[in-house]
């Protein structure tokens, strides 16, 4: 069976984060246990903020291929895309992820957002 592409790119993230802690290592071989800790913890976070972007991109761009409309938050009015935009959140690790996603306005009151999905 074929694998799809976030299975492949999960398993290039797991073959990098494991191959990085492996060069780490052998830079830090008398590394204590608490600093062996904290270097997987940073190494993780990281992984799992690159995999939050992924999903928060793949996720976005299933919805609009599929039609799905997104309605006005504020008013419940019809939007209009109006192109991708870059947006920067920081994950409840600490990690900063930049992505990018469609970014709508609503043709009835103007408010401009990214939609939730």
């Amino acid at each position: 069976m074929e694998k799809s592409k976030q299975e492949e790119d999960s398993e290039g993230m797991n073959a990098d984060l494991i191959d990085g802690l492996n060069k780490w290592r052998e830079k830090h071989p008398r590394a204590t246990m608490r600093e062996i800790e904290e270097e997987i913890d940073w190494r993780m976070s990281a992984m799992r903020a690159r995999l939050i972007a992924d999903t928060v991109v793949r996720s976005a761009s299933t919805e609009m291929e599929n039609g799905k409309k997104e309605m006005c938050p504020k008013c419940g009015g019809e939007v209009k895309q109006k192109g991708k935009k870059k947006r920067k959140l920081e994950t409840n690790g600490g990690q900063e992820i930049e992505f990018e996603r469609e970014y709508v306005r609503c043709q009835s009151c103007g408010h401009g957002f990214f939609p939730s999905r």
